[in-house]
């Protein structure tokens, strides 16, 4: 594996048969039995069109995994949280847990009658990581308020984030506003929800689109530029067709979205829209989007097939749910016959990228930070069936159709 080595405001390239200088932005071609397009972003190389299917990582970018989801939550109890909120906040009520990937999470029931969400923030997360979620809901609140979003609430003191230290260990403390409304995943969507759900997060797209911050080129293995990372992850799924099915993700990836990415649109995305990050009400409207943890900066339309992917389970027409999900998003935001070529591929390796995950955390910790419901996973598995089944060509034609291409 190639190391990028941090020189000042530019970054190097150690290869064997060339050194490459460049700042954040800049593209290079070189030439090394074919076309190679590099792709600078922030602490991360991407090669594509090249070898071992087109892409490359950084050291840093592949190990992401391991350090996020193998990093323990904060230890800080409730007493400690309750003062510490007292403290900074002025806030005292009821405390009840929030399941969390990476946040010690806690509704906060107000005595005033107010509802806060505060997040416990550990050492899977920079200081600059969680500004870059903050600065986003601020930006979005300033572009537009009417997206159902959480709000940043400021410490007494103005502070967006409180540092706090528990058993010597350091942590970060914030407070959003409440959302009500279920998460999605205990419910079963209809067309016109999920029509909605492709217009909405469009328009949380478009919101997003002149956000800026260093920490948005982070390396994220839940990125799916990078998704040719987990390859040596297919180890640890112990069913033998499940494997091989997830191997064909990769080569079909190596195939088709790899010699395209550097054509494809890039911005800051949510990058997480699945079925626990969206909340619907009890008029069956979708009424919010949370857990703003894995925002990156990536290509636009892995926004679209992150959408799609998680709402193809328990669905036997894979293809007509991701066409409602297209329809509603180019509505606002109008998708690109290049972005269209790469979605279903797209689709599948978001859907093997969780499963890959829950089999390598279910081998190697199960009692991690996450709390992936293990038993979904054979729904992901026969969604992953279903997309492989479906026809290229006719796949194409009938999202560039539902896009209006």
């Amino acid at each position: 594996m190639n190391d990028i080595v941090h020189i000042g405001n530019q970054y190097r390239k150690r290869a064997k048969r060339s050194i490459i200088y460049g700042p954040a932005s800049s593209r290079r071609r070189l030439r090394r039995g074919r076309a190679i397009a590099w792709k600078w972003s922030g602490f991360a190389l991407t090669a594509c069109g090249g070898p071992e299917h087109g892409q490359i990582m950084t050291r840093a970018a592949a190990s992401s995994l391991d350090k996020i989801l193998s990093a323990p939550l904060p230890d800080f109890d409730v007493a400690d949280l309750a003062s510490a909120l007292r403290q900074h906040y002025g806030i005292e009520g009821l405390l009840s847990r929030i399941s969390g990937e990476r946040d010690l999470n806690f509704r906060v029931d107000a005595s005033d009658g107010r509802t806060f969400v505060s997040k416990i923030s550990g050492l899977s997360d920079t200081h600059d990581e969680i500004a870059f979620q903050n600065g986003a809901l601020i930006h979005l609140a300033a572009r537009n308020p009417s997206l159902p979003v959480p709000g940043v609430i400021p410490a007494r003191d103005g502070r967006m984030i409180v540092p706090l230290e528990r058993n010597g260990r350091h942590c970060l403390l914030r407070v959003l506003s409440y959302l009500p409304g279920e998460p999605v995943i205990g419910h079963r969507t209809s067309s016109a929800q999920r029509e909605t759900l492709g217009k909405l997060s469009a328009r949380l797209d478009a919101g997003l689109a002149d956000y800026a911050h260093p920490a948005a080129e982070r390396p994220l293995i839940w990125d799916l530029v990078h998704f040719a990372a987990l390859r040596g992850k297919l180890g640890f799924v112990e069913d033998d067709s499940q494997r091989a099915l997830a191997g064909r993700v990769f080569d079909r990836f190596g195939r088709v979205v790899a010699p395209r990415l550097p054509a494809l649109r890039r911005q800051i995305i949510h990058n997480d829209l699945n079925q626990n990050n969206i909340l619907i009400g009890r008029d069956g409207s979708v009424c919010g989007f949370i857990d703003f943890g894995d925002m990156v900066r990536t290509v636009l339309v892995a926004e679209v097939a992150i959408v799609a992917a998680h709402q193809l389970y328990r669905e036997d027409d894979v293809l007509s749910v991701m066409k409602e999900i297209v329809a509603g998003y180019a509505k606002v935001l109008p998708l690109r016959d290049e972005e269209i070529a790469v979605l279903p591929a797209l689709v599948q390796s978001r859907l093997a990228t969780r499963e890959l995950i829950v089999a390598w955390r279910s081998r190697t910790n199960p009692a991690a930070t996450t709390s992936y419901r293990n038993d979904i996973s054979k729904f992901g598995w026969a969604a992953l069936a279903r997309c492989e089944a479906l026809d290229e060509l006719e796949a194409h034609d009938r999202l560039a159709e539902a896009a209006r291409l």
